[in-house]
């Protein structure tokens, strides 16, 4: 078994593939903390945009007689609360957010910037499981188009050896995605806002950090069972991207409602709080004890089941 390991980190760290997908995060990480820079600037102006017109509005109310609304206005002024309360709420049972998005805090526009909380709207976005959906496939299906591993499964008393080496080496390359991108995040961080750019709280910051790291290696871990289990990089690629992406909480609204009206007394289910993307999205640094618990015992889960599940197809299955 140590064997194998060794020639799967052998294999991952003379391919290609590896540097190119540490170019391609720097990449992407950069254009992304630009993005963030730029939205700040938007809010910015949107700021003053509406407190002009505030104050516009308030000088035209105390020039009015005797400053009251008249029966029209006040009808307008109701009808137009009531519909966009209404819409809200809609939006909120109905609606679902599709795409990688992180969030900006508000107080970043005129204060200094937290580079953890940065980081973490970042990871909770999922833009780092993009990346794992798609290079993950990359390494663990290369060995097929080769061809070699044929000869390797024919020497092993148990084929199933075969994809559990493939973890632990799926878990150093999730290691060397996570490093990059922590590392470019706060390089560009630091270009950008200079010295608006902070760290506090390092104690919480680290351990959520940490979380994050191990509900990675859980994504890549599930994604590389997909590549096995199907044999194709094109469709583990897919399906880790909609995933990263949110598609299965459309889904999961319909199955929830369904649970919902079979079990009434099960209210409070809710299928996304055993997902990884739930799990991702929601360790923060200000996240409890019971809650990274939680998401740990989750991502333990998910590994577990991936390597058993994995290990159990190369065993029942030719080898080709």
């Amino acid at each position: 078994m140590i064997r194998l390991i060794k020639m799967e980190l052998y294999r991952l760290f003379h391919a290609v593939s590896t540097y190119v997908m540490l170019l391609v995060v720097v990449g992407v990480v950069v254009l992304s903390t630009f993005a963030i820079k730029m939205d700040l600037r938007m809010m910015e102006k949107e700021q003053g945009v509406s407190g002009t017109g505030q104050t516009q509005q308030e000088t035209a109310g105390n020039g009015s007689s005797a400053g009251e609304e008249t029966p029209v206005e006040s009808f307008g002024a109701g009808f137009t609360a009531g519909f966009m309360e209404s819409g809200e709420e809609d939006f909120d049972e109905e609606g679902f957010t599709f795409g990688i998005q992180s969030s900006v805090d508000e107080s970043w526009m005129d204060g200094d910037i937290d580079a953890g909380e940065m980081l973490m709207s970042e990871l909770n976005s999922c833009l780092l499981v993009v990346f794992i959906a798609i290079f993950v496939p990359l390494f663990v299906n290369a060995e097929q188009k080769k061809g070699y591993i044929k000869n390797i499964a024919g020497q092993i008393p148990r084929r199933g050896m075969l994809a559990l080496s493939k973890l632990p080496a799926v878990a150093i390359q999730v290691f060397l995605l996570f490093a990059m991108f922590c590392a470019a995040q706060f390089a560009a961080g630091a270009i950008f806002f200079r010295e608006r750019l902070v760290f506090t709280d390092a104690g919480a910051f680290m351990g959520a950090l940490g979380m994050q790291y191990v509900l990675h290696v859980a994504w890549g871990c599930l994604i590389a069972l997909f590549t096995m289990a199907a044999r194709s990089t094109a469709f583990a690629m897919t399906t880790g991207i909609l995933l990263a992406s949110g598609i299965f909480e459309l889904a999961a609204k319909y199955l929830n409602r369904a649970v919902h009206a079979l079990i009434p007394s099960a209210g409070s289910f809710d299928i996304m709080r055993v997902t990884l993307s739930y799990a991702t999205g929601n360790m923060t640094k200000g996240s409890t004890a019971g809650q990274a618990g939680g998401f740990m015992a989750l991502a333990v889960v998910y590994i577990l089941i991936s390597a058993a599940v994995s290990g159990v197809i190369y065993h029942k299955r030719d080898v080709r």
